[in-house]
């Protein structure tokens, strides 16, 4: 079956430009790393970049089975690379700069499941933040020229230990910036990734379940696979170091209109379709926050849907970072999962 068209979810029309030409402006002629590249995001930014003529075109993933899937759909010919690597193997990792010298840097590899990361800290730090910490500090050493990191809506002000994560790591990418092109994607949600809430709902509709809505007050910002992929590249193309870019994502949709619309779609002849709800996860919050009270949106789009985020934090908070790494590194290895929930809360309150 079908799945349902991207604008019917969103409510609006999409805004993403020239994929591909944005991405020949980015990468043609270079040697190019994707992290995560057999994920949702990386294989759809996998097929577009290649054919954007690199140089060089380095994916990795953890995911053997995923890895395989796409160097089997893309192929193995110049100027593609595979390397089958956790992002925490830093050995690993390290080799794999050594070999390639990437000059563009797209890390999209995450742990990213908010209950999951409430029950195991250690994976969403480790993942999020340590390997960030220490994919920079290759990347610096490599030279890297560009480096895109994707954060999340659910870094400001987190209530859960991933979004704490990723307001770290994006504190990690600022403070490691300098005068280069690294910089921050700070997403919503991306219809089209797995293990999201359509993907819950299109499986419990298809299998003719009720769909199970957590709470029917709660709402969410959307955009579509082709405008995180916009927004990485615009990202890429012109983002000043060290600067976060959101997408324009319109207004926020309540959680139970998703749900329906997906159900309209799915089995017209069965609406209104049944919907359960179940209650709110530990981590999960009603409406998401896209800025915080020390942010603010620039006064012009740096292109068509993107905008970037201005800030008056000071500088010594963003500092502290690597500080902060640090003690999180020690919890990790001690298996204090409490206070490693705690304190990633609390450093993340301190950058907001």
């Amino acid at each position: 079956m079908n799945e349902a068209p991207a604008e019917l979810l969103l409510g609006r029309p999409e805004f993403a430009g020239d994929l591909n030409g944005c991405a020949e402006e980015v990468v043609r002629r270079k040697r190019v790393l994707v992290t995560g590249a057999a994920g949702s995001i990386g294989w759809r930014l996998a097929q577009v970049l290649l054919g954007a003529q690199p140089r060089r075109l380095v994916l990795l993933d953890h995911h053997e089975h995923s890895l395989f899937s796409l160097e089997r759909t893309l192929g193995s010919a110049e100027p593609l690379a595979y390397e089958l690597a956790d992002i925490r193997d830093t050995p690993r990792l390290q080799r794999a700069f050594d070999w390639h010298q990437p000059e563009v840097v797209i890390h999209l590899a995450a742990a990213k499941h908010v209950p999951y990361g409430q029950r195991f800290p250690e994976g969403a730090v480790a993942t999020n933040v340590l390997a960030t910490r220490d994919l920079l500090q290759m990347a610096e050493r490599a030279g890297t020229e560009v480096f895109v990191y994707p954060s999340s809506d659910k870094s400001v002000e987190p209530p859960s230990v991933y979004g704490a994560s990723k307001r770290l790591a994006e504190a990690l990418v600022q403070a490691a910036a300098s005068e280069r092109r690294w910089s921050v994607v700070r997403y919503v949600n991306i219809i089209g990734t797995r293990g999201s809430v359509i993907e819950t709902f299109s499986q419990q509709v298809l299998a003719d379940q009720p769909l199970s809505v957590t709470d029917e007050r709660m709402t969410r910002y959307w955009i579509s696979m082709r405008e995180a992929m916009w927004c990485a590249l615009i990202a890429a193309r012109c983002a000043q170091a060290g600067e976060i870019v959101m997408p324009e994502c319109g207004e926020p949709v309540p959680v139970l209109e998703t749900a329906r619309r997906l159900a309209g779609w799915y089995r017209p002849e069965r609406v209104p379709y049944p919907i359960e709800c179940t209650g709110i996860r530990p981590g999960e919050r009603l409406h998401e926050v896209l800025i915080s009270g020390n942010e603010s949106f620039a006064a012009e789009p740096a292109a068509p849907g993107v905008r970037g985020v201005r800030t008056t934090r000071s500088a010594s908070q963003v500092s502290r970072i690597r500080q902060v790494a640090e003690e999180l590194a020690r919890l990790v290895e001690s298996g204090d999962r409490v206070a490693l929930a705690r304190t990633s809360l609390a450093a993340a309150e301190a950058l907001q």
